[in-house]
């Protein structure tokens, strides 16, 4: 599969989704104008790249890192990061699924949602505190 790279922008996150080298990320600000618009082709990729995960599973490769370093989203945002959890956990059937939740030190409220989410998706998160 190619990989997906948009650029962030004032409204809306980078992603940055390479499945060659397993690397999975989204960053910045999330608050698009048109959040279905936006996350919809991202949710239909990783659906894709889902779908390809049983074939290659018995392949040497190696385990995956996806992580949200998220300054702030919406909660029309966070729909969309929930459906992307229930994908990553669909793929950690077949390949380990490192998740990683970044957050400034001083943002306990990004931390906590982190927490919430660890425990809605049933994925382990591993929580890097900023500086």
């Amino acid at each position: 599969m190619n990989q997906l790279y948009l650029e962030s922008t004032k409204y809306s996150p980078g992603i940055n989704f390479d499945p060659g080298a397993g690397r999975f990320e989204i960053s910045g600000v999330s608050l698009p104008e048109d959040v279905v618009a936006f996350y919809e082709p991202i949710i239909d990729w990783l659906d894709k790249y889902a779908e390809v995960m049983p074939a290659s599973s018995g392949k040497e490769q190696q385990d995956i890192r996806f992580a949200f370093k998220l300054s702030y989203y919406n909660s029309g945002s966070l729909r969309y990061i929930i459906s992307m959890l229930e994908v990553v956990r669909k793929i950690n059937n077949y390949r380990p699924v490192k998740v990683e939740w970044f957050y400034d030190k001083d943002d306990i409220l990004l931390f906590e949602n982190g927490k919430e989410l660890e425990v809605l998706s049933g994925l382990k998160f591993e929580f890097i505190e900023l500086y």
